[in-house]
Order: structure tokens, then sequence, then C-alpha cells
């Protein structure tokens, strides 16, 4: 068989496809490598930081409230999420197209990852019923929901809602947890035709708790305008009775000294609950602002490397909440410092 120079020119061009296909089905190493060190790094932080706020709760007594233990189990979901991001970053590094492991360590990193986040983000609904409950019930001495027992039964939900919506989709043939060839990372396969619906209904369950997590955080804002107009116009209205005898004035003076006290100690109740209140709003915030990135990558249609640069950016939620309990949390600075100088906690 004679092979004339038209056929040789051809069987180049068809020998040089694949090797232009496989660059292309790849995001370029180079956007990998960075967000491979990037997540290292996450990872170093987000480990201790997270352990130190476990650590905090565990040692202080100050810092056993029924709140933290829901912050504990955010902490947790966190420390967890951070123990899989070097193996991200083994993936993110490997220029063979597949998982340098077994593909079965990349499967339940992806499960990691899905569990983590959805428990996170359900935390966060939890911990914002609580703030609502506590300023608006409990404070008045209603005990009700708020106890530890039922809060540990809210965990166990949690926990058992994150990993069944992790398992259910997968096994009805919906998505498949592994190695995505072209971004390099474990989360779902690019070979499933459904992979895209299982994406839509994990950021549903976010997007959903999110929406919860903010009706509270506006009831319990209502809450407070409507108690300090309340607050201001019986204040009013008690200056102006009081005014108008001296002998009415002296026995309101008289019995404000008995019950006087008790409106500037709701005050002061309602002033330590709202700071925390706001610390704790910090951190859904950020976990927005994270979430968003990911939100607007997936409206722009078609691959993109933004896709894996917002997914970073997801991954960095786990690490900025103990950083927010350090700067703005008092009780929470005062503990961190004394377990870093290797002082007693008490």
């Amino acid at each position: 068989m004679v092979v004339t120079q038209d056929d040789s020119t051809s069987l180049d061009m068809i020998t040089k496809i694949p090797s232009v296909a496989s660059e292309l089905s790849v995001v370029a190493f180079n956007h990998r490598a960075i967000v491979a060190a990037i997540l290292f790094v996450f990872a170093l932080i987000g480990l201790f930081g997270n352990a130190l706020v476990i650590i905090s709760v565990i040692v202080s007594r100050k810092l056993r409230t029924i709140t933290n233990v829901l912050v504990v189990n955010l902490a947790f979901a966190d420390f967890m999420a951070c123990t899989y991001l070097p193996f991200q970053s083994a993936g993110l590094l490997s220029q063979t197209g597949r998982y340098p492991l077994h593909e079965t360590v990349c499967a339940a990193v992806a499960a990691v990852g899905y569990i983590s986040a959805c428990c996170s983000v359900y935390t966060l609904v939890a911990i914002a019923f609580v703030r609502w409950y506590v300023i608006t019930r409990s404070i008045r001495g209603h005990q009700g929901l708020h106890t530890p027992k039922k809060i540990a039964i809210m965990v166990v939900i949690i926990w058992i809602f994150s990993i069944s919506f992790m398992i259910i989709p997968p096994v009805l043939g919906i998505g498949t947890l592994g190695y995505s060839e072209y971004y390099s990372i474990c989360s779902l396969t690019d070979t499933n035709e459904l992979d895209d619906y299982y994406v839509v209904l994990q950021g549903t369950l976010v997007a959903i708790a999110l929406l919860l997590t903010l009706v509270f955080y506006i009831r319990i804002l209502w809450h407070v305008l409507r108690h300090n107009k309340q607050f201001r116009d019986k204040y009013a209205v008690d200056e102006d009775t009081g005014s108008k005898s001296t002998e009415a004035h002296q026995n309101k003076a008289s019995s404000s000294m008995a019950a006087g006290s008790r409106p500037p100690m709701i005050k002061a109740i309602n002033r330590k609950e709202i700071e925390i209140t706001k610390n704790l709003f910090m951190v859904v915030c950020v976990f927005m602002l994270c979430f968003l990135a990911t939100v607007v990558n997936f409206i722009i249609p078609g691959t993109s490397v933004f896709t894996l640069y917002s997914t970073m950016i997801l991954f960095a939620n786990s690490i900025f909440n103990p950083i927010i309990y350090g700067l703005k949390h008092p009780n929470f600075q005062e503990v961190f410092n004394k377990i870093l100088c290797c002082r007693p906690v008490g």
C-alpha cells in the first residue's frame, strides 16, 4: 500500500486531534495548582480553628450553653470538610486524567463534602431558630424547645437529613459521586447525564435553608424593634403620669425602686442576646457570600475556569467561622487566648 502526501497529511491531522482534545478536556494546570495550594492552606487554618472552637466549648464552663451545642456541631461539620481538602488538592495536581488514589477514596471525599455543606447550612437554620426562641420566648421564662435533650435531637435530625440527601439521589441514578476529569476535583463524574439535577437538588436545599435562616433573623429584628418601642412608650407614659402629683410621683418612685430594676435588667439581657445573635448572623452572611459565587457561576451556562474558583470560594466557608468567633465573640476570644497561651480555663 502506497501512502500519498495527501494521505500522510490527513493521517498527521488525525493523530493530532486526540492530543488537542485532551488538552481542552481539563482545566489548565496552572489554575489547578493555584487552587490546590490555596485549599491546602484552607485545610491547615480550618482544622486548627475549628478544633479550637470545639476544645474551647469542652473546657470552658462559660461556653457550655444551649446555642453553643449547635456551634460545636457547625465547627465539627467544618472540621470534617477541612479534612478532605488535601485529598481535593491531590486530585487537582493529577496530570493523568485520573484520581491518583483509588476511585472509592474520591467518591468518599465528594460524599463528605456534600454532607458537611448540607449539615453546616441546616445547623445555621437551627442556630437562627434557637436565637429567635431565646429572644422571643425563653428570655421570659419559657423553656419549651430550648432544652439540651431537644437540641441534641435536632442535631441528630440534621445529620440524618444531610446523609440521606447525599445517598438517595445517586442510588436513584441522579448523579454519580467521583472524579470530575474536567475540573480535576472529587464531586460528580462527567459521565452521568443527570449530574445537573443532583447539583440543582443540593443547591435548592441550601437555598431553602438560607431563606429559612433569613426569616428567623428578620423575625428577631422585628421583635427587638417592637420591644424597644413598647419600652420607650411605657417609659414616656410613666413619666407623664408621675408628673401630675407629688404624692403619685412618690408612690410611683417607691414602686419603681422595687420593680424599676426590671426594665434595665431586661434591656441588658436583650442587649447581650442581641450581640450574640449579631455575631452568629455574621456567620450566615459569610456563608451566603461564599455560596453566592457558586450560584452566579451556575447561572452562567457551560464549563469554565471560574467554576473551579467559585468552588474554592465555597470551600473557604469552613475556615471563617472560628475567625469570626475569635474577633467578635468576647467569651470565645477570652477562652481562645487562654488556650493558646497555655493558661488554665475556668
